[in-house]
């Protein structure tokens, strides 16, 4: 009886290794098909911003949309609020934009992070400004959309020493929010937020207006309950983008349980800006975990 036992854990363990390379293989395709899409999403956006027609932006946005100016977002929940001011851009110089570097930072089936060094040309073609920008395409019902824009000038045009400082306080944000975060203490943790904010937790989209948001005063008992939550690390913090007044970060975070396992592993891009002296985080954009509580 023992050489049938044999083969059946043989042959169930060869089963669960072949369910794992299938569902990796087609986790893999479909994030390769999210990044198809959302560059392809990514080129026709620009062609609407070249024809200067605010109807063709429209279109190419999903909603609510994001632009994250100086120190404050500015949140379209349907078409007909987003604004551009071509007249201004023209009114600059600008003819027409370019994207000259296109990078892809974080990949979800439903969501693709990008990062994008751009230049303004004149009707000569000549470039007069250049800057980065940081994208989130998103799909919503089918269509592939950009759904947050946040723009930084070039690094090159400030002092060593801002984007050196800039760096460095804001680093120090996100880790006072982690100790106030794993301290469950709101009061601290909005120190080192601002408000408005908003959160792309993979497909889902969270907007604070006052501190009963969830973004301002997290469920800390609900996550310990649900989840078995004990504390947040932070890992992988990279700035990607640096102004004197804005950063953004990629990096990811792990949560760790009671036992001290690491149970769930999220990639994300976050952005802090400096309001009035104070370093604080304004968006982030979460993606789907590399480790969940269900594997």
């Amino acid at each position: 009886m023992q050489i049938p036992i044999r083969k059946s854990f043989r042959n169930s363990a060869l089963l669960f290794v072949s369910m794992l390379c299938m569902a990796s293989a087609s986790l893999g395709q479909d994030l390769a098909t999210a990044e198809v899409q959302a560059r392809t999403a990514l080129a026709e956006f620009l062609t609407a911003w070249n024809s200067g027609d605010i109807a063709n932006v429209r279109e190419a946005l999903n909603y609510p949309h994001v632009t994250h100016a100086a120190g404050m977002l500015v949140i379209a929940h349907q078409p007909r609020e987003f604004r551009q001011d071509f007249d201004s851009l023209r009114r600059q110089g600008w003819a027409s934009s370019t994207f000259d570097r296109v990078t892809t930072y974080q990949v979800s089936p439903n969501k693709v992070n990008f990062g994008v060094d751009f230049s303004r040309k004149n009707a000569s073609g000549e470039t007069y400004q250049t800057g980065h920008v940081f994208y989130v395409f998103s799909e919503q019902d089918g269509k592939w959309g950009m759904q947050y824009r946040s723009g930084v000038p070039n690094p090159a045009q400030f002092d060593a020493s801002e984007i050196a400082l800039a760096v460095q306080e804001a680093t120090g944000a996100v880790y006072s929010f982690f100790a106030a975060f794993n301290a469950a203490d709101p009061v601290a943790l909005r120190r080192v937020v601002h408000m408005p904010q908003a959160m792309m937790n993979n497909a889902s989209f969270i907007e604070a207006t006052t501190e009963a948001s969830p973004l301002m005063s997290p469920n800390f008992t609900a996550m310990r309950e649900t989840e078995g939550w004990d504390h947040s690390i932070i890992q992988d913090l990279n700035p990607v983008s640096v102004s004197p007044a804005k950063v953004i970060f990629e990096l990811a975070f792990e949560r760790v349980n009671r036992e001290g396992d690491v149970y769930r592993r999220v990639p994300a891009m976050w952005t802090l800006s400096k309001v009035d002296g104070r370093w604080g985080v304004e968006f982030r954009s979460l993606m789907v975990p590399t480790r969940d509580v269900s594997n």
